[in-house]
């Protein structure tokens, strides 16, 4: 019998926001979805999103979905200046994010493009979380694989 540590969302500092995001493909190279849910310390959702990415591999998906998530954090003049913390449950891509290298040479573009993102604006943050705390972002990517459609949704702040 396998036990998984279950991990709760836990909203961030009350000046501070979050951004969960998922993605998964079907296969090892399929359909691909991304997600996310953006949210501040009283648990109110701000943003929701998913997208369909194509046919895509793994690592490419854990990219893609935290460059959506700060693309998104960036078109908001509004978020410009609070800090926010970018959560993803893939160890690989948050330290590809956050160490000075490329990573993989196929994602070299989107790493150095978000990079810049995140180093304008200083108050960013990418970290990895268990699977159980990112549940929304998961049901999100759901979405984002099933449907022909991308959802981006914004509630008022």
């Amino acid at each position: 019998m396998k036990i998984s540590k279950v991990e709760d969302w836990i909203p961030p500092i009350v000046i501070a926001l979050k951004f969960n995001v998922d993605g998964s493909a079907r296969g090892s190279l399929g359909l691909a979805g991304i997600g996310g849910v953006h949210r501040d310390h009283k648990r109110n959702v701000l943003c929701i999103f998913s997208a369909n990415v194509g046919f895509q591999d793994a690592i490419t998906i854990e990219i893609l979905a935290i460059a959506r998530a700060c693309k998104l954090y960036v078109s908001r003049p509004e978020l410009i200046g609070r800090d926010i913390a970018v959560v993803r449950d893939s160890k690989v891509a948050v330290s590809w994010v956050n160490s000075g290298g490329i990573g993989s040479i196929k994602h070299v573009q989107t790493i150095y493009d978000f990079r810049k993102h995140l180093n304008s604006l200083g108050k960013v943050c990418v970290m990895f979380s268990l699977r159980a705390s990112n549940s929304v972002a998961d049901m999100l990517v759901k979405n984002g694989l099933g449907g022909s459609r991308d959802l981006l949704k914004w509630n008022a702040f």
